[in-house]
């Protein structure tokens, strides 16, 4: 009678022969190397970062100092103003760039109220200010999906905005790689085959800005 870690050795080394890549049964995990793209975002308000537009304006005493208009933050993080010239943005939220530019303008005018918000279409080609999720692997359209100002994009979700599965991939092993801030990688499975055909709502997994989701092809 074979014992089974000798059964097992076997098996493994006929199918290393075979020159086949096996799947771990016993982990039922996925390795895939876009889990190092994952990044880690900061909680909370959204930071100004390059590449964002921002619609600000300068008032004071009621008259308009710099008209409402659409700055993009440049890649050095900076906006150029009228008169006080270039702002750095780079790493402030909306608040503080709305102090800091106010700060610039008290050298020319007597309190100075600074206006700034995000400037964001979806679907429009502009960088979200929430950031984005990448998706890889057996999808439609591979690339970054935007996040809303709502924060509600799922894995179901995200997968419609890139055309869904292919026939090739495997919707019962869909992957997520989460960064946290130590560096660390977190990894999660998301059987999107049961939550489409049983309602499961709840595997629905909620993402993140900065998680890859990868879709593997089907090994069978």
């Amino acid at each position: 009678m074979y014992s089974v870690g000798l059964l097992a050795s076997v098996f493994c080394l006929t199918q290393v022969l075979c020159g086949c890549f096996i799947v771990s049964l016993f982990e039922g995990d996925v390795p895939f190397a876009e889990a190092d793209l994952a990044e880690w975002y900061e909680d909370g308000d959204p930071i100004i970062r390059p590449g964002l537009v921002l619609r600000l304006g300068v008032t004071a005493s009621g008259a308009p100092v710099v008209q409402e208009t659409l700055q993009e933050v440049n890649s050095s993080g900076d906006i150029l103003l009228a008169l006080v010239g270039s702002v750095k943005c780079e790493g402030l939220t909306l608040l503080g760039a709305q102090d800091k530019i106010a700060e610039a303008y008290k050298a020319f005018v007597i309190e100075p109220q600074v206006t700034v918000s995000f400037a964001y279409t979806p679907n429009s080609g502009m960088k979200s200010p929430w950031g984005s999720v990448l998706m890889m692997g057996a999808i439609g359209r591979r690339g970054p999906v935007d996040m809303t100002s709502t924060r509600d994009l799922t894995v179901t979700r995200a997968l419609m905005q890139v055309g869904n599965v292919t026939a090739m991939g495997d919707e019962t092993r869909v992957r997520v790689a989460r960064r946290h801030k130590d560096g660390t990688l977190q990894k999660f499975k998301v059987n999107v085959e049961k939550i489409g055909k049983q309602g499961r709502l709840d595997l629905d997994l909620k993402l993140r800005p900065g998680d890859v989701v990868y879709v593997p092809e089907t090994w069978y």
